[in-house]
């Protein structure tokens, strides 16, 4: 009996650390990551509009001319929105690499969005 009890236990142990690792996997790093697709904001626009699942979760490097600027947000060519955690220092109609982890297509603004965002040039 009491070597059930010592295997049960065990199992329930090995259980709790493969849960543990599993629920605190360390956090992705984004501009450190190489980018899985490169091409232009309108190129990737036209991509993700056919297959909208294409680049989900991916990290994507797009350029671009700046035609919008807001706080934390750049839209490239009326066609991408990228996110990022600080304001940017870019001027409206400066060309621009940015890098960040696709979240998807908005097909109300018909645009792409990408978050954790980082400027490459």
């Amino acid at each position: 009996m009491t070597s059930k009890r010592i295997f049960s236990f065990m199992v329930l142990i090995l259980m709790a650390i493969g849960l543990y690792y599993y629920a605190y996997k360390d956090h992705r790093e984004i501009a450190t990551e190489g980018a899985v697709y490169t091409n232009t904001a309108i190129a990737i626009k036209d991509s993700i509009a056919q297959n909208n699942e294409a680049f989900l979760n991916q990290t994507v490097a797009v350029s671009g001319v700046v035609t919008f600027l807001d706080d934390n947000t750049v839209t490239l060519d009326d066609a991408l929105v990228a996110q990022f955690e600080n304001r940017p220092v870019v001027l409206l109609n400066q060309q621009l690499t940015l890098k960040g982890r696709c979240i998807g297509y908005d097909d109300l603004f018909e645009v792409v969005v990408i978050d954790q965002s980082t400027i490459l040039e």
